[in-house]
């Protein structure tokens, strides 16, 4: 059931993301966006799950030189991946990516402490 929770909630923050984010978007029709809203959310989260953390290991010398501001483009290359794996999903560029990503994990996390992490 958590899954079920956590999994509606990355749709959720996709969909207002993708609305508050003027760069960012998804362009065909109303109907085809929820499942866009859904194959982003899905790829986002196997990325996130399986990529990101073997590219954090690789750029650890990196990230110590930069104080740890390279995982910021750990993130934002995520998004841009998503971008380019799933169709009708677009990012404006590195910048527009960056807040995406920033703004996924934040919301993303802030809503599961609260709603799903209650027990």
């Amino acid at each position: 059931m958590k899954f079920i929770i956590r999994f509606l909630i990355k749709i959720a923050t996709v969909i207002i993301l993708c609305l508050a984010l003027p760069k960012i978007g998804i362009n065909v029709s109303y109907q085809d966006d929820i499942i866009i809203a859904i194959k982003v959310a899905i790829v986002l989260t196997i990325l996130n799950s399986f990529l990101k953390p073997i590219l954090k290991v690789i750029s650890l010398p990196i990230t110590c030189l930069t104080i740890g501001l390279f995982s910021l483009v750990i993130t934002a290359a995520m998004v841009m991946l998503t971008s380019y794996f799933v169709a009708g999903f677009n990012v404006g560029g590195w910048l527009n990516a960056l807040v995406f990503g920033l703004g996924f994990s934040l919301i993303t996390s802030a809503v599961e402490k609260f709603i799903v992490d209650e027990d």
